[in-house]
């Protein structure tokens, strides 16, 4: 198993497309790319050589050079490529942008419970929310600049990290991908750790899980994003029994 952190990493000679939005962050507001091939995924044909026209941040049209060429606005900028691939942004449906883990060595995860994930996640949780937050800003620019334009962020960013970092990319204020945020997650106690110090367990867990031990107490739960939806569906106490608190390994 590879000892690299356990984050979505791209390598290759392509270029992506979230080159058009890096572009877009010019006083230009017209931009023209210029690439030796664009991948269509729809058709899977390749166009060579190949342009795309970028007009007030959004992608207007994509074509042939000689196509491109014939209309292009006075003033335009040109982004030459050269003989780099362009295909359109990817998605990433599965991401922690606010956890770095290093995954273990075998022998020293099966020493522990969730031994792969639940060490470095503990750790993550008791260091400075601001360090994670600017890491969670640094690993959103990665991934945009190696072409992922959306992430969907399942969990693991503190009360309220990846909804702020999401509202801040939409308003401008740092520069990242579409995210999905999905908050604070819901567990019963044992979930993800275990054997924690009683006195310190809530006070940790509550930094990045709702905890839920039935349902009287997950009627109670702070109003959020996914608390409100899950409190439409008419059925939600029947689908939570009484008898919730049960340790029931829960891996990332």
């Amino acid at each position: 198993m590879s000892d690299e952190p356990c984050r979505f990493r791209l390598s290759g000679a392509m270029v992506f497309a979230a080159v058009a939005f890096l572009a877009t962050n010019s006083p230009a507001t017209v931009t023209q790319l210029k690439a030796g091939r664009l991948l269509d995924p729809r058709t899977g044909n390749v166009l060579s050589p190949a342009a795309v026209f970028i007009e007030d941040n959004k992608i207007k049209e994509v074509g042939s050079q000689s196509q491109l060429q014939a209309h292009a606005a006075a003033g335009a900028k040109i982004i030459d490529l050269g003989n780099a691939t362009l295909l359109p942004g990817l998605i990433d449906s599965h991401t922690h942008l606010f956890l770095d883990i290093i995954v273990p060595p075998e022998l020293e995860q099966q020493r522990h419970f969730n031994g792969l994930f639940a060490p470095g996640m503990l750790l993550a949780i008791i260091e400075s929310p601001s360090k994670r937050v600017l890491m969670g800003a640094q690993f959103a620019r990665e991934d945009l600049e190696s072409g992922i334009t959306t992430v969907r962020n399942l969990g693991h960013s503190g009360i309220d990290g990846d909804t702020e970092l999401r509202d801040a990319i939409n308003a401008g204020r740092v520069v990242g991908p579409r995210i999905l945020a999905s908050g604070r997650k819901l567990i019963t106690r044992g979930s993800y750790v275990q054997n924690l110090n009683p006195a310190l367990a809530d006070a940790i867990l509550q930094q990045e899980f709702l905890l839920i031990d039935g349902a009287d107490q997950a009627s109670k739960l702070p109003s959020t994003p996914q608390t409100r939806s899950a409190s439409k569906r008419p059925s939600m106490r029947r689908q939570i029994p009484s008898s919730m608190a049960m340790k029931r390994p829960t891996h990332n």
